[in-house]
């Protein structure tokens, strides 16, 4: 069924990031600036997104980690989050898909080398959603190795506030920043008054327009 489908998508790019990971790891450790470097990885495996990108790629993915420093994070943005991470006490970092977990450890670990005071929790989907990663996925790439992971509760492919288990909704109303992976972690959460940085790709038109931006355009915002 299409569920079994979705299983093997997701396991295939588990495992097919996973086999990358110790390149791209290194490739972003000898980076002038390592953090900016995870974090357009990271952006750019949001690509991985079953529910918007109907034929998601091997090469197409290649294609976008190679164009991927064009885009850039908006420096406005960025030194504003660099200001908000030396001064803050707790993070939480909200994943979206499998595959793009892969990078958002390595984020995690550089976030944990460079700011040791940091407390952080990752929050993932509470149940299988499209091929959106959840519990098993974190433990299954070895992320919950690295910082405290928690299910949210929810089985919906994004995070409202609504709908989330009251432990995950504490944690991040509680956080003094939020990394907000994925359009629909910024559908439910835009506009909710709290510190988010949301990190995705534009991948369907309601974005394209709204950004006024090229399909697969990665946004820090």
């Amino acid at each position: 069924g299409e569920q079994s489908g979705l299983d093997a998508v997701k396991k295939e790019f588990n495992d097919y990031l996973l086999s990358l990971e110790q390149d791209i790891e290194a490739e972003i450790r000898a980076h002038r600036d390592p953090l900016t470097a995870s974090l357009l990885y990271a952006r750019t495996g949001n690509y991985i997104d079953y529910a918007s990108v109907k034929d998601i790629s091997r090469e197409k993915l290649l294609e976008l980690f190679e164009n991927q420093a064009r885009d850039g994070l908006d420096d406005r943005e960025y030194t504003h989050f660099l200001d908000d991470l030396s001064q803050a006490s707790f993070l939480v970092y909200l994943t979206d898909n499998c595959g793009e977990i892969v990078l958002d450890k390595i984020v995690l670990k550089l976030l944990k080398e460079q700011y040791p005071h940091l407390s952080i929790q990752v929050i993932v989907r509470g149940a299988p959603v499209v091929n959106d990663a959840d519990l098993d996925t974190a433990i299954y790439v070895g992320l919950n190795r690295i910082v405290p992971v928690m299910g949210n509760g929810s089985a919906i492919a994004g995070t409202d506030l609504d709908d989330i288990s009251d432990k995950a909704r504490q944690a991040i109303e509680k956080a003094d920043l939020i990394i907000s992976k994925g359009q629909g972690n910024f559908e439910t959460l835009h506009g909710c008054g709290l510190n988010v940085y949301y990190l995705f790709l534009c991948k369907c038109d309601w974005f394209v327009r709204r950004f006024q931006v090229e399909r697969f355009q990665g946004m820090f915002l």
